[in-house]
Parts: structure tokens; C-alpha cells; sequence
């Protein structure tokens, strides 16, 4: 069964950093984004490019394997991809965090215990940002207490790291994606292992 793989946030970093190492590392990426026109985008158009830009030229990989889900509008399709996917990663800025929580604690709570635990990792520009995250969706208001037993032997949480630069865009609106080509994605393994779960750069887990 493919691997599969939620994206909060299609933005540049979202389409050019996150998902593309997602796509390479063998996943489906299903996006969840509020932006009515980037979603219908990216369900018209079966592919989009990044470029990356280095002293030495420019490297181009085609991102294919998506599809693109309105989180405002579509809500129970979004928790049923939850529900089923192996990682949830988002880059929508530490503001945003506690507006999707909501939506993960409802995928977690549909989830089998006898699923590999979710892992859950933000890749937000803010120290602990997956504990943030985290703290957001083990909220009362979204996973009752008597719920969090559970909750915690469903999803795997873990800080990350995150280093790209996005330059400016001149021209038409595009799908594609121009980042330089250096980057850092440094995810923390302690939380996989103390939940007794495959290590990140095991099967489940791996993200490359």
C-alpha cells in the first residue's frame, strides 16, 4: 500500500520543500489548503515543477502524485485522508496552528490503535513547533481528556527544523516553485523510539 502523506499549507515551501521531499521519498501528498484558486489549481494540473538554484546551474524535478483537498469546505474528506495517512506535516505559519488542530484531533480520533502511529511534524519557522501543534490539538476543546490515552498511542510527535530560501518570483502565476538549493530538514527521532515506533528512517517513517 503507498505511502501517503498530509500537507498542510500549499504554499512555495509547502509545494517546493515539503511535498517535493515527500514525493521523492515515495509518498502521496494530499494537500490541505483554504485558498479556493491554489486548490482548484492544483486539482487541474497533474504536475508542477521546482527549480532549484545553485552556483553551479539549476536542477529541475517534476512533482506528480497529489491532490488537493479545501480544508474550510471539504472538512470530512480531510479527516478521512488523516485518517489513513502515515505522516501530517504543515508549513502555514505558528499563527495558524491552532485553526488546523481542530481537524487533526478529529483524523486521530478515527484512526485504528492497530495503525503505525501518525507521525505529526511542523515545519514552521518557531522553536518546539510541534509541540505547539501538538498542544493545540490535545486541547480539551479538541481531544477530551478521557480521549488522550488513546490519542497518545495513535500519533508520534516530533520537533523539526526547518532551512530554505524561497527567492522572489517575478512573472505570471504559477505552480512551479523556485528555492535555492540548499537546505536543512532536521527532525528529532526521541519521540518515535519512546513511543515504541520505527524509527524515522525506517520504512514507516522515512522521509529519504
Amino acid at each position: 500500500m503507498a505511502k501517503k502523506a498530509v500537507h498542510f499549507g500549499a504554499g512555495n515551501i509547502g509545494r517546493g520543500f515539503v511535498a517535493c521531499f515527500l514525493h521523492e521519498a515515495g509518498y502521496h501528498v494530499v494537500f490541505a489548503d483554504v485558498v479556493d484558486k491554489l486548490v482548484d489549481s492544483l486539482n487541474a494540473q497533474p504536475s508542477y515543477n521546482v527549480v532549484e538554484l545553485g552556483t553551479h546551474g539549476t536542477t529541475q524535478k517534476t512533482i506528480t502524485n497529489y491532490v488537493a483537498i479545501n480544508s474550510r469546505t471539504d472538512e470530512a474528506k480531510l479527516i478521512d485522508e488523516i485518517a489513513s495517512a502515515d505522516i501530517v506535516t504543515c508549513s502555514v505559519g505558528p499563527r495558524i496552528l491552532q485553526f488546523i488542530a481542530p481537524v487533526i484531533a478529529k483524523g486521530v480520533a478515527k484512526r485504528s490503535l492497530e495503525q503505525t502511529p501518525l507521525a505529526v511534524i511542523a515545519c514552521e519557522n518557531m522553536i518546539n513547533n510541534t509541540a505547539n501543534l501538538a498542544g493545540f490539538i490535545k486541547d480539551p476543546k479538541n481531544t477530551p481528556a478521557e480521549s488522550l490515552a488513546d490519542h497518545d498511542k495513535k500519533t508520534v510527535y516530533a520537533n523539526s527544523a526547518v532551512d530554505r530560501i524561497v527567492p522572489d518570483k517575478k512573472g505570471e502565476p504559477s505552480l512551479d516553485v523556485q528555492l535555492e538549493l540548499f537546505y536543512e530538514w532536521v527532525v528529532e527521532s526521541t519521540p518515535f523510539a519512546k513511543a515504541g515506533a520505527p524509527q524515522a528512517r525506517d520504512p514507516g517513517y522515512s522521509l529519504g
